[in-house]
């Protein structure tokens, strides 16, 4: 009879245990991790709870799978891999205190929501390794910039007792410190004989903003130029690999301003800033005139001729690395335009160029 009673017991806590994990591997909230597009941080951003920067560095989206109201806490984890291979393994680690969500409530919560003197979710735990934070400092840059690597943000949702409710969320900011970016085209205090300008310089990011200014008779300095209203400002794909990067000055689009002849321009190349430190870094300031233009571009600008907006428009829809060399051979199109062996418009050329999908072309043929 004891012996019979021990073995209920027994199997009474084997059924307790099993409903226990049950419980604790079922996702009650759903989690949704986002980061910038920058190419660099400083080392005091990973002082997740006393960041005092409004910049964003990561953006979790949550929301509750539960038929009523729980309470759960958000840990945040850091792991550092630097460009040499050198790996810091959970180099800062943060843990919410508990807060409410409605059955099917989403909640978005940033950086921001926990650093400041007055947070909107407080921190219940930090935890930082200082030998491994001496170690990143040792390598940053002399500015406090993090060093060139990959910086991955962890989150998970947790509930009162530290038991994950969510799937773990990854989101990567990969470090490249950049630190020049090389104007080449057009050059400067040069002339161009054409409304739609072709832009090129070198920089080893992923995104550039390329930025336009018409010089006015009272601006002297070209930081005077620059703190006007810009005619242009555009974020542009750029190649990593050591290739110029390129872009056309764009004939139609929203925010687009044409450029007129005879007037002067400055402009310059940025990269986007740090996710919590601003504008990143600037190019020298160049500057063009447009000059020597010919009455056909002209007459396209004010709806005659049309064969400029034409060109430009190939130029746009070629604008890349693959297609730099061809873009500065290509002048002006004049001819008879034909799309799948029928004669076309020009205005129908375009139409085409802007709606085509240029990830579906695998080669182009100029005559």
């Amino acid at each position: 009879m004891r012996r019979f009673n021990i073995t209920v017991l027994f199997t009474s806590l084997i059924a307790l245990s099993a409903s226990v994990n049950a419980q604790t591997s079922t996702n009650l909230v759903s989690i949704v991790l986002t980061v910038p597009q920058t190419n660099q941080i400083y080392v005091a951003d990973l002082d997740i709870q006393h960041i005092q920067s409004s910049g964003v560095l990561f953006s979790a989206t949550l929301q509750s799978l539960a038929s009523a109201r729980i309470k759960v806490k958000l840990r945040m984890t850091v792991n550092v891999t630097l460009a040499d291979g050198t790996s810091y393994p959970d180099i800062a680690d943060a843990t919410t205190n508990p807060f409410t969500l409605a059955p099917g409530q989403v909640r978005v919560i940033t950086n921001v929501d926990l650093s400041g003197s007055n947070p909107s979710i407080s921190v219940e735990s930090s935890h930082y390794n200082s030998n491994q934070l001496d170690q990143l400092k040792n390598v940053a840059l002399a500015t406090g910039k993090a060093p060139a690597g990959v910086y991955q943000f962890v989150l998970q949702c947790l509930d009162q007792d530290n038991m994950p409710v969510s799937e773990q969320s990854q989101g990567n900011i990969i470090v490249t410190n950049p630190s020049r970016i090389e104007l080449a085209l057009p050059m400067d205090q040069g002339s161009v004989s054409t409304l739609f300008p072709h832009f090129q310089w070198m920089a080893n990011v992923d995104t550039v903003v390329l930025s336009v200014y018409e010089k006015l008779p009272s601006q002297v300095s070209p930081e005077d130029v620059v703190s006007g209203v810009p005619y242009l400002r555009m974020t542009v794909p750029n190649s990593t690999s050591p290739v110029p990067g390129s872009f056309n000055y764009p004939p139609y689009g929203p925010g687009v301003r044409p450029l007129k002849n005879g007037r002067t321009y400055y402009w310059y190349v940025q990269i986007p800033g740090s996710a919590s430190r601003g504008s990143g870094l600037r190019s020298d300031i160049w500057s063009f005139t447009i000059g020597s233009m010919d009455s056909a571009e002209l007459e396209g600008t004010q709806g005659g001729n049309i064969n400029s907006m034409a060109t430009a428009a190939l130029k746009s829809f070629l604008t890349g690395t693959p297609y730099s060399y061809l873009v500065s051979q290509i002048s002006m199109l004049t001819g008879q335009a034909t799309y799948d062996g029928n004669e076309i418009s020009i205005d129908e050329l375009i139409d085409i160029l802007k709606n085509m999908d240029r990830s579906k072309v695998t080669s182009v043929i100029v005559h």
